[in-house]
């Protein structure tokens, strides 16, 4: 059995036969039958904080955080949607409260109210 081990993960994996992917790539060592692993050596990129994909780390003071900060508060302020009998005044009103653009806003009148729920009545209306 051979064992190869992951210098920056300290992952060991045995191999019945010698494999040359292994032998080739930096990062991996072979051991000898009596060796024992040795502790990781972090290559920089492991020990970085990790973010969820797709997403990055936003500094609180940047233009974009601070426009994202308000349209959530302003989420918040437009409370819970009107139940599905409301009027269709009332679900505009509503939908004008949760609008984050003017282009947003202008629209909001000419649609139906059944689109108005659709939109912005979320699971809970």
């Amino acid at each position: 059995m051979i064992r190869y081990r992951n210098e920056n993960t300290g992952d060991v994996v045995e191999r019945d036969t010698e494999d040359a992917r292994l032998d080739a790539l930096a990062n991996w060592e072979r051991l000898r039958d009596d060796e024992t692993p040795g502790p990781a050596r972090p290559d920089g990129v492991l020990s970085r904080p990790q973010a969820s994909p797709g997403t990055a780390p936003t500094d609180p003071a940047s233009p974009r955080a601070q426009e994202q900060a308000k349209a959530e508060e302003q989420q918040e302020e437009a409370g819970d949607p009107p139940a599905k009998s409301a009027s269709k005044g009332e679900w505009v009103e509503y939908a004008l409260k949760r609008a984050v653009s003017d282009e947003e806003r202008q629209e909001i009148p000419q649609l139906t109210k059944e689109l108005l729920i659709a939109k912005y009545g979320g699971e809970e209306a």
